[in-house]
């Protein structure tokens, strides 16, 4: 198929007029018109995951954070940009319009901690200035997301929970580590921008990938837990999600989730 086809499919998951205006997404190396048979997801576009995207023969590379996010004077060798495009491999990055879109990263994390779907039981958090409205079919939409358990849990059960549905063995907590919790809060990346609107509508626990210092010594004082699972770690277990909705709507097109993708920062 042409990868003027993918890209329609993707559009739909994740529109890109739902992007942050200081963001770069879309297609960012490619020829729509090119022939597409095999697409590689991952979050960064590293030196391995280019290497792995030539083994295993993919065209596309679906990468969540952009690799090209500046403005770039020079495309030479060596270079993963200058190597895609020698090597005939389109770069496509979703990044913040998939935080913002339904069923995108932050409703996998909601999910992943047990808050309903829908309105009002999961609500919009915003960012000070982030661009988020409604949508088209009038739901409100925002890059985090904001709501009531169906019922109280331990903070401790719901760090088990983040640790099971993220994969991960390990958190950073800061703040109230025991007691019951309902309220909760989930933005993907780096969002400690968005404590604040967690803070304002009574959030008593916050999920993100990762948090300035201050920000998490002001959340804890005012009584929230606060949990980072680092920061690619909030964002890579929804890659498994997308692939299975980009096959669905292109049987043709073979989806493989990197292997060789993952969070720079381990736990020893």
């Amino acid at each position: 198929m042409r990868l003027s086809d993918v890209l329609a499919v993707l559009e739909s998951i994740a529109p890109l007029r739902l992007a942050e205006g200081w963001d770069n997404v879309g297609l960012l190396v490619g020829d729509p018109g090119a022939q597409v048979r095999a697409a590689l997801l991952c979050i960064d576009y590293t030196p391995a995951v280019a290497a792995e995207a030539r083994e295993k023969g993919a065209e596309l590379v679906y990468s969540y954070h952009p690799p090209i996010f500046e403005a770039m004077k020079r495309v030479v060798a060596p270079g993963p940009i200058f190597e895609a495009i020698r090597d005939g491999i389109a770069i496509y990055s979703p990044h913040t319009a998939l935080d913002v879109a339904e069923g995108g990263t932050n409703d996998f994390l909601a999910d992943v901690l047990g808050l309903g779907r829908g309105l009002p039981a999961r609500r919009p958090m915003r960012a000070p200035g982030a661009k988020c409205g409604p949508a088209p079919e009038g739901e409100a939409l925002g890059l985090g997301r904001i709501g009531e358990l169906d019922a109280p849990a331990p903070r401790e059960e719901l760090f088990e929970r983040i640790k099971r549905g993220l994969g991960i063995e390990a958190l950073l907590v800061s703040g109230p580590q025991a007691g019951m919790a309902r309220k909760v809060a989930v933005s993907a990346g780096a969002a400690g921008n968005m404590v604040e609107d967690a803070l304002a509508q009574g959030a008593e626990l916050y999920l993100t990938g990762e948090m300035r210092h201050h920000d998490a010594l002001r959340a804890a004082k005012l009584g929230m837990t606060v949990v980072c699972a680092l920061h690619s770690n909030s964002e890579r277990v929804v890659l498994p999600r997308i692939g299975e909705r980009i096959s669905a709507a292109l049987p043709g097109l073979s989806i493989v989730v990197s292997e060789a993708d993952r969070d720079p920062f381990v736990v020893r």
